[in-house]
C-alpha cells in the first residue's frame, strides 16, 4: 500500500501529518501581509460562494439556484475552458446580478483561481462557500445555515458529505438532479467542505480546505476542531453536503474523459476511466430524498428566470 493510501486510512497519521503542516503554515503567517480590507470599509455580501466549473452547463442554473434560495447572495463561477455555453446558459442570472462569470483558462484551474478569488473578491464577503456543481448544501432544518455562521467561532465551517449514487438512471434526465437522484449512503462521509472566512485565510490548502491566519483550525456546525479535510460526522447534522457524485452512468463516463480544474482531478480522472460499471451501483442504499419545499424553491426561481427543460420541467 502506497504511503499515501496509508496516511489517509489512519485517523491518527492524517491528524499528525496534517497538525504538522498546519504549525508550519501558522508562523509562515506571522510574516505574511494582512489581508486586503473590505471595500468601502464593510464587506458587502455576508454569505457568497466560488465555484469552478468545466463543461458543467446543464447543471449550473439547478445549483446557483438551489444555493441563492439557501441565503447565497452572490456566486463567482470561474469558467475553466468551457466548451458548452457555460456563461450563455448562466446569462439569466448575470442579469440578476447573482452571478459573475470569471473566465479562467489556467489549467489545472486551482489553486490559482481560489488566490485570484480571495485577493480580489474575497475582501467584498464575510463569509464564502467553495463547493463544486455536484454539491448541494443543504439544512437539517430552516435557518439552519444563517444560524450557524452566526454564532460559529472558527475561520471556516466544514461541512461533511454524504455520497449520493445514480439512482438507477443510465442517462442524464431531465429535470432536478436534487429531484431524480434520491438515493444515497445511509451515512455521512467523514470528508468535508468549507465556508470560511476569506479575512481568516493564509493559503490554499486543498479543494476541501484551507490554512487558516495563526494557525486556527475550522469547525463543524456543532463546534468540533477540523483537522484537515477529515471529521467524525455529527449523529443529527445541522447542514450537510449531498455530493452526487453518478449522475447518471452517463456522467460518469463523461466525467472521466472531460479534463480536470485541479491536480486531484487529474489523478482521479485516471481512476474513474473504465470503472463505471463497477461505480454505477454505489452508493444507492438508502431513500434519502431532499425536501419538498427546497425543491419547489429551486424550480419556482428556474422557472422565474426563463429555464425549462432540461434543466426543469413542469
Amino acid at each position: 500500500m502506497a504511503l499515501r493510501t496509508q496516511v489517509k486510512a489512519s485517523p491518527v497519521a492524517r491528524s499528525a501529518l496534517f497538525l504538522g503542516q498546519n504549525a508550519l503554515q501558522a508562523v509562515r503567517s506571522l510574516r505574511a501581509p494582512e489581508p486586503p480590507a473590505a471595500p468601502a470599509g464593510a464587506p458587502r455580501y455576508g454569505l457568497a460562494a466560488m465555484i469552478r466549473v468545466k463543461d458543467e452547463a446543464r447543471f449550473l442554473p439547478e445549483w446557483l439556484a438551489h444555493h441563492l434560495e439557501l441565503g447565497v447572495e452572490h456566486v463567482w463561477v470561474y469558467d475553466n475552458n468551457s466548451t458548452d455555453g457555460t456563461a450563455a446558459v448562466v446569462a439569466p442570472f448575470v442579469d440578476q446580478g447573482t452571478v459573475t462569470v470569471v473566465p479562467w483558462p489556467t489549467v489545472p484551474a486551482s489553486p490559482a483561481s481560489h488566490e485570484h478569488f480571495l485577493a480580489r473578491f474575497g475582501p467584498a464577503c464575510t463569509w464564502v462557500a467553495f463547493l463544486d456543481t455536484d454539491e448541494f448544501l443543504h439544512e437539517g432544518e430552516p435557518g439552519a445555515l444563517a444560524a450557524t455562521l452566526a454564532t460559529t467561532s472558527g475561520p471556516g465551517l466544514g461541512i461533511n458529505w454524504r455520497y449520493y449514487g445514480s439512482a438507477g438512471h443510465e442517462r442524464i434526465p431531465d429535470g432536478l438532479v436534487t429531484e431524480l437522484f434520491d438515493r444515497a449512503d445511509a451515512d455521512l462521509c467523514h470528508h468535508v467542505k468549507v465556508i470560511v472566512r476569506p479575512a481568516e485565510v493564509y493559503r490554499y490548502r486543498n479543494s476541501h480546505n484551507f490554512y487558516y491566519r495563526r494557525g486556527r483550525l475550522a469547525r463543524t456546525p456543532d463546534g468540533r476542531r477540523v483537522y484537515g479535510t477529515f471529521v467524525t460526522p455529527p449523529a443529527n447534522p445541522r447542514l450537510v453536503i449531498n455530493h452526487y457524485v453518478y449522475r447518471s452512468r452517463e456522467d460518469y463516463e463523461r466525467k472521466a474523459t472531460r479534463g480536470f480544474v485541479d491536480a486531484s482531478g487529474a489523478r482521479e480522472q485516471a481512476r474513474h476511466a473504465g470503472r463505471a460499471a463497477a461505480e454505477f451501483d454505489r452508493h444507492n442504499e438508502a431513500a434519502i430524498p431532499v425536501p419538498a419545499p427546497a425543491l419547489a424553491a429551486t424550480a419556482a426561481r428556474l422557472r422565474q428566470l426563463g429555464y425549462g427543460a432540461p434543466v426543469v420541467t413542469d
